[in-house]
């Protein structure tokens, strides 16, 4: 089958949530497919990985910008009504390529990762010819409408009616998109059933992310038992969400941890991080490690890994990793939500700073109560988070709507292309 799969980045290094996702997503496809890829690339570092991506693909088209630029520039959407998402990861250029490979490839099937690519397809030349007898499936990843009005929510000032805005421009968006495509994809069951207006037609899928559970292994080496209690928090350190997170965490849960384990440190690892980031690592008893080559060295040096987000949706691939990695997790609700695992089983859950610190300490102080913790979390993402078998929804979605002969083909599928009754 020849497909066209459309990125808002570039799907590789597998360093962050999307890229997480869609490089997995692409891998995959590609082991069954002929793939071609278009991609926007908004950071000059990943011009460095579309040799990466040839490897994968049958063939890749790009086309640049300049996202510090496309930030301010995107703003003029409002003078227009438009969402500002989708003005920021629109390129002409790109558009031209993508029309390109649309009339002179025999395309089976498009496959678009996040709302604004879809925007790919709803201004080509091709929409009402080629198109129109083409699937067209959407891996939405989260309802990034309820992400912007969470950002509002916690947010003053010109910012918040910014956000506003966003969201209530991006959620008209997201219906359109249900409209005009034939199968949607989110990463849960949870984040499906926050989708705007609900799914009356049934053709939205909860495809739950993975773990390269070889990769991210209790196998890798163990800390030095020499070292003070460590807590480990990983994350692109540019990211509001995470930066809120470990503001939070930083400010109101670690004095109270050290009142009772005056040595217990925090380690914050992650790409990017910004001069407020940065300053805290000038305080005693914190790491702000930057950009790292291993994540894992970090994870297996930790004693306890935390998610103390704020603003989460779908699936926290940190939370994963350190859960595949046998690591006991302490964690909101809103960042373990769309994993499912049980609270004071899989993971400790906790909604305020009193709690958090009190879960952090137990474990702390109970190694084999972190162990314990952290061999049933390794147990728990072994049986439900491999790539292979979650993905293989999506195999069965794209080969139905394709089969079928027609772009506005339905189905009930499961994991394993097993038929819901």
């Amino acid at each position: 089958m020849r497909l066209l799969y459309i990125v808002h980045r570039v799907p590789f290094p597998p360093n962050k949530g999307d890229k997480i996702r869609t490089y997995n997503v692409l891998r995959h496809l590609a082991r069954r497919h002929e793939v071609h890829v278009a991609t926007l690339i908004d950071d000059p570092e990943d011009l460095a990985f579309l040799s990466e991506l040839e490897q994968i693909a049958e063939s890749v088209v790009s086309a640049r910008i300049d996202g510090r630029i496309r930030k301010l520039l995107s703003l003029r959407a409002i003078f227009h009504s438009e969402s500002v998402t989708v003005r920021h990861f629109y390129d002409i250029g790109l558009q031209r390529k993508v029309d390109e490979l649309i009339g002179s490839k025999n395309i089976d099937a498009v496959v678009c990762s996040s709302s604004p690519t879809a925007e790919y397809l709803l201004r080509s030349k091709h929409w009402d010819s080629r198109l129109k007898s083409c699937p067209k499936i959407m891996d939405l990843i989260d309802v990034d409408s309820l992400k912007w009005q969470q950002y509002a929510e916690r947010s003053t000032g010109p910012r918040r009616w910014v956000y506003r805005y966003e969201a209530r421009h991006l959620q008209r968006y997201e219906a359109f998109i249900y409209n005009e495509f034939d199968q949607l994809f989110l990463v849960s069951e949870q984040e499906k059933r926050c989708f705007p207006g609900g799914d009356p037609e049934g053709k939205i899928h909860g495809l739950s992310n993975g773990v390269d559970l070889e990769y991210f292994s209790p196998a890798v080496s163990a800390r030095p038992q020499s070292q003070p209690p460590t807590i480990v928090f990983t994350g692109m350190m540019d990211y509001w969400p995470n930066i809120e997170g470990v503001r939070w965490f930083v400010t109101s849960v670690l004095p109270l941890i050290q009142r009772t384990l005056p040595e217990a440190r925090l380690m914050v690892v992650g790409g990017r991080p910004t001069s407020e980031v940065l300053k805290w690592g000038a305080m005693d008893n914190i790491t702000v490690t930057g950009f790292v080559d291993d994540i894992r060295e970090f994870i297996a040096e930790a004693d306890v890994c935390v998610a103390p987000l704020q603003i989460a949706r779908g699936i926290q691939n940190k939370v994963l990793e350190a859960m595949a990695m046998g690591k006991a997790v302490v964690s909101t609700p809103y960042a373990l939500e769309g994993i499912g695992a049980t609270p004071n089983v899989h993971a400790l859950v906790a909604s305020d700073a009193d709690q958090f610190a009190e879960s952090v300490t137990r474990l702390l102080r109970d190694s084999g109560d972190a162990q314990s913790i952290g061999k049933a979390a390794r147990q728990f993402v072994e049986q439900r988070f491999s790539w292979s078998h979650n993905l293989s929804l999506m195999d069965a979605v794209i080969e139905k709507a394709v089969s079928s002969g027609e772009s506005d083909a339905r189905c009930d599928v499961t994991p394993g292309g097993d038929q819901i009754g």
